[in-house]
């Protein structure tokens, strides 16, 4: 651990070069750990994450807008794709479902990512192997929902949350996949 004090000094910046970087998002806020000392409180951060950030940082700063900056280290979860070995460990997607799906994709974007877990977590009702000749990487829509509709048996529709579903259908559950795609994220960052 370092104290926000000596890293101050080690690394020769300012206390507002640190907290504007952390505002910007180029330092995660959960690096700033507050603990009680005899004379207070004080930050400190693990060094071995924060020094190499910071020397990052100080290393592009001048060859990159702060925007540019943010998206190197922080980079948007949607544009991503995710290999089968990043993907492997996510408890959220049942290994069988993985394994089906994964015979015909080697990478995965966090919309497909979110279709498979919530096939994954509604396996009771849903038969994947009814949707697995599905390309799920078409859809890019993550503020839609997955509908999981009755009549008679289960089936599933993705949609807008307005979509008109005829009245002859029972919507057995309806998941937002926007908030899938947010459980996920937290999953993959980690």
């Amino acid at each position: 651990m370092i104290s926000k004090k000596d890293l101050l000094k080690e690394m020769n910046i300012s206390y507002g070069q640190l907290y504007r970087w952390k505002r910007e998002g180029l330092i995660p806020d959960e690096w700033f750990n507050k603990q009680a000392v005899s004379t207070g409180q004080e930050t400190f951060f693990k060094r071995d994450l924060i020094i190499p950030r910071i020397k990052k940082i100080l290393s592009l700063k001048d060859k990159y807008q702060l925007d540019e900056l943010k998206e190197f280290f922080n980079p948007s979860i949607e544009g991503r794709k995710f290999s089968l070995r990043e993907v492997i460990v996510l408890e959220e997607i049942d290994p069988f479902v993985l394994k089906m799906y994964s015979t015909k994709h080697d990478t995965f974007t966090i919309t497909e990512l979110a279709v498979l877990s919530i096939f994954s977590n509604n396996l009771d009702v849903i038969n994947f192997d009814d949707y697995q000749d599905i390309d799920f990487k078409n859809h890019k829509e993550i503020n839609h929902y997955f509908y999981i509709l009755y009549n008679g048996g289960f089936f599933v529709l993705i949609g807008p949350e307005d979509i008109v579903i005829d009245k002859k259908l029972n919507v057995y559950k309806k998941i937002n996949i926007e908030d899938v795609v947010s459980k996920l994220a937290s999953s993959l960052k980690e």
